[in-house]
C-alpha cells in the first residue's frame, strides 16, 4: 500500500473531521508539511476537508523571502485560502529565539481558528519526530507522562490539534515526495549540531534504526500505552480525590491527610501529580520536588511546615491539612491598623461574620453561647482586646499557668492565623481570654470583687 492509501485509511479510520469541514494546516514549505498538504488535497471526496493554510515568515532566513513567495502561488493556483504571519526581526529575542518563535507561530496559529471557526488544526509531525522527543526527554529527566512524547491528538484552543503523520517515518515522506514531484524547501539549520535536536537527528537515530528498523513503530506503541495507563491513573485517582481535597478558591486545595493514611506512597504522589498538574496549573513541578512534598506529609516532627514551589505557588502542612495555594503579592505600604480597643461592659463584639462577644455586668442567657465568669476589682478595669506578645500567660488555676502561644499550639491554630488571634485582658495586661479558644480561671478571692461576665457565641 502506498503512503497516499496509508494515509487515505488512517484518516477514514479515524474520523476527525467530516468531508468539507475546515481544518487549518500548519505550513512551513519544508519536505513533512508540503507533503501533509499535498495528501489531504488528494483525498477521497467523501472524507477531503476545507484546507485552511497558516503559514508564519518568521524572517530568520533570507530564503524565507521565496518560501513566502513560494507557498502564497501554491495556495493561489490550487484554490486554497492562505492565513500568512511576519514575525519581524525587531521582535527577535537575543537568547531564547527557538522558544519565542513557537509561541508566535503557535498563537498565530490560535487566532486562525477562532477566525475560520474551524475546530481541526493539523500539523506534519512524523515518526522520527516522536523518537527523538522521547530520547531529548529521557536525557533530561523529568515526569513520567513527558515519555509520551508528542500525541496524536491533543486539545488546543478550544480545537484539535492533529498529527496524522506520526504513522510515517521522514524518509518515507521524502520519497512519496520525490516521487510525486512535491517541491519544498530545506532549512539549512537542521543540519547545525549545535542543537540538541540535531544531534540526537544525525548521531542518534541512525544507530538505533540499524539496531531495529522497527524503533519508530515500537516507540510509538510504547508512547501509546503509557498515555493509556496514565489515562487510566488519572480516572481511578479521581474518587480519591473528590473525597479527600477541597478546593474552596480558584487557586487552593487542602488536602486531608487523615484521608490519605491508609494508601501507599505511590498513590498519593499520583494524587499530587493530578492536584498540580490538571487542579491547579502549577507549572514546571519537579520529581524531586513531589517528593519532598511527600517527605512533608510524611514528617512527625513538625506538624506545621512549608515549601516554596515556582510562580509564587507554596505548599504548608498544618497538622493534619496540607494546603496548596497561590501566595498573594505582598504590598509594601502601611502596616495593618492595630486591632487593640477597649471593651465596653454589656456591649456585643463582632470577631468574625459567625462569632461575637461581649463582656456584661448581669448574667443572661444566650443560645449557642459559651460563659465565663471573672471576678474583677474596679482597678482591672477597663478591659482591652489586643494581639498577643511574646511572653502573654493564662492563669489555669492553683497557681497555675499557660503560655498562650501553648495554647494556640494545642488548638492547633496555623501559623498565619495566629497573628490574627485576639485576647482579652484587664486594665494591667493579665489576659483573661484567647478570645475563642480559652479562658484564665479568675476565682474570687477577696471580698472586693465582683463577677463579670463574658459571652462567646458562634452562630450557626
Amino acid at each position: 500500500m502506498d503512503l497516499q492509501k496509508q494515509f487515505n485509511f488512517i484518516v477514514k479510520q479515524k474520523a476527525w473531521w467530516q468531508a468539507g469541514d475546515a481544518v487549518v494546516v500548519a505550513v512551513s514549505t519544508g519536505v513533512d508539511s508540503m507533503t501533509l498538504l499535498y495528501m489531504l488535497q488528494h483525498l477521497p471526496r467523501a472524507v477531503r476537508p476545507k484546507i485552511i493554510v497558516a503559514y508564519v515568515d518568521h524572517q530568520l532566513r533570507d530564503q524565507s523571502v521565496e518560501e513566502t513567495r513560494y507557498i502564497s502561488n501554491y495556495c493561489s493556483e490550487h484554490g486554497l485560502l492562505l492565513k500568512q504571519a511576519v514575525w519581524p526581526k525587531d521582535d527577535h529575542p537575543k537568547v531564547g529565539i527557538e522558544a519565542a518563535a513557537r509561541t508566535f507561530r503557535y498563537r498565530f496559529f490560535e487566532r486562525v481558528l477562532k477566525e475560520t471557526g474551524s475546530t481541526c488544526l493539523l500539523t506534519a509531525h512524523h515518526g522520527d519526530d516522536l523518537v527523538e522527543t522521547v530520547i531529548m526527554k529521557l536525557v533530561r529527566g523529568g515526569q513520567l507522562a513527558s515519555l509520551t512524547g508528542i500525541r496524536e491528538t491533543r486539545s488546543f484552543a478550544d480545537a484539535n490539534m492533529i498529527r496524522p503523520l506520526l504513522s510515517f517515518s521522514k524518509q518515507q515522506l521524502e520519497s512519496f515526495a520525490q516521487t510525486t514531484g512535491i517541491r519544498w524547501f530545506e532549512d539549512e539549520t537542521n543540519q547545525q549540531l549545535a542543537v540538541e535536536r540535531n544531534r540526537i537527528r544525525h548521531g542518534v537515530m541512525p544507530l538505533l534504526k540499524a539496531e531495529n528498523p522497527q524503533l519508530l513503530p515500537h516507540v510509538l506503541s510504547y508512547t501509546n500505552q503509557l498515555a493509556d495507563n496514565l489515562a487510566a491513573i488519572e480516572f481511578l485517582i479521581q474518587p480519591l480525590i473528590h473525597s479527600a481535597v477541597g478546593f474552596p478558591e480558584k487557586q487552593r486545595a487542602e488536602i486531608d491527610l487523615d484521608s490519605l493514611k491508609d494508601f501507599p506512597d505511590s498513590v498519593v504522589k499520583c494524587l499530587l501529580e493530578e492536584v498540580f498538574e490538571h487542579y491547579l496549573r502549577i507549572p514546571n513541578v519537579s520529581v524531586d520536588q513531589l517528593d519532598e512534598v511527600l517527605g512533608l506529609i510524611q514528617q512527625t516532627a513538625r506538624p506545621q511546615a512549608k515549601m516554596d514551589l515556582e510562580a509564587g505557588w507554596q505548599v504548608r502542612r498544618v497538622y493534619q491539612s496540607l494546603i496548596i495555594c497561590k501566595e498573594p503579592q505582598k504590598i509594601v505600604g502601611k502596616p495593618e491598623k492595630d486591632r487593640t480597643f477597649m471593651v465596653i461592659l454589656d456591649r456585643w463584639y463582632s470577631l468574625s461574620p459567625s462569632t461575637k462577644f461581649g463582656v456584661f455586668t448581669a448574667h443572661k442567657t444566650v443560645a449557642n453561647s459559651k460563659l465565663t465568669t471573672f471576678y474583677l476589682q474596679d482597678t482591672d478595669l477597663p478591659l482591652q482586646v489586643r494581639s498577643p506578645k511574646a511572653g502573654d500567660r493564662l492563669s489555669i488555676g492553683h497557681g497555675q499557668h499557660q503560655k498562650v502561644s501553648r495554647v494556640l499550639i494545642n488548638a492547633k491554630v496555623p501559623n498565619d492565623q495566629r497573628e490574627r488571634t485576639l485576647l482579652l485582658v484587664d486594665a494591667r495586661g493579665t489576659v483573661l481570654s484567647v478570645l475563642g479558644l480559652k479562658n484564665a480561671v479568675v476565682s474570687r478571692d477577696s471580698e472586693d470583687t465582683r463577677p463579670y461576665f463574658l459571652i462567646e457565641v458562634r452562630q450557626k
